[in-house]
């Protein structure tokens, strides 16, 4: 793994663009098996970051990401609590196991099961002075079967990640903005309306909602209608 992870630092080094590099990250963790990622900022400036706010990626299934936006799983998600309570790896499985988890923690395992999650890893990442990251990497493929030194080695990935992604979204900060009629029509994908319903609320065709919808993503650097929502609310660009 080791040749893989020197030329993900040294890619990283060369993409001077916040979109690229996630969709850099994402494909490197897509080859080692891990098809669902997330990455949020916990704590910034000594302070906890609400989860609209401190999102960053996520590629886990929507329905999924609903989920655990609806239930509020992020107050009791217990592979987080582990994460942030030790500084290396946390395996997914080795939390399922803990005795002492509550009954909403362990359905909380149940239910990512249902969605078609079978195994992954977490790791908590150190930034600036009182900022603290979280990365989840989800596999719905197989079990995570790594090295404890490669889980250690995915760590520094992660923390590469952040801290090039936290450089490069300050440098582009105000430059990535979206159009009056992008920011309508994210407005309403936050609402959860559908295209048509879009098109009918603007009075424009489904070709040009279409069309707005795929530019609101490509300028967000999101596939999914959910990960554009919070993108939009951690980006301010339209109020939770």
């Amino acid at each position: 793994m080791r040749s893989n992870i020197d030329a993900f630092i040294e890619a990283t080094l060369r993409i001077n663009d916040a979109v690229e590099l996630k969709r850099c990250f994402e494909d490197f963790l897509c080859k080692l098996g891990f098809d669902a990622v997330a990455y949020h900022i916990l704590v910034e400036g000594f302070r906890s970051v609400s989860l609209d706010k401190g999102f960053r990626i996520s590629t886990f299934p929507e329905d999924y990401i609903q989920y655990y936006i609806d239930h509020r799983v992020f107050e009791f998600d217990p592979v987080m609590e582990e994460a942030r309570k030790h500084g290396g790896p946390i395996l997914w499985p080795d939390v399922a196991d803990k005795p002492d988890l509550t009954k909403a923690q362990k359905e909380f395992f149940d239910k990512a099961r249902s969605f078609g999650l079978v195994s992954g890893a977490a790791f908590s990442i150190y930034g600036r002075p009182g900022e603290i990251a979280y990365f989840s990497l989800g596999s719905t493929q197989r079990d995570v079967n790594f090295s404890r030194a490669e889980l250690l080695e995915l760590q520094a990935i992660c923390q590469q990640m952040h801290l090039r992604f936290s450089e490069l979204t300050r440098a582009e900060n105000g430059k990535r903005k979206l159009s009056k009629r992008e920011t309508e029509v994210l407005e309403l994908i936050a609402q959860g309306k559908s295209n048509s319903v879009i098109g009918d609320i603007l009075g424009v065709s489904p070709n040009t909602v279409d069309t707005l919808v795929r530019r609101c993503f490509d300028k967000l650097g999101v596939t999914s209608r959910v990960e554009a929502a919070l993108a939009g609310v951690a980006m301010g660009i339209i109020l939770p």
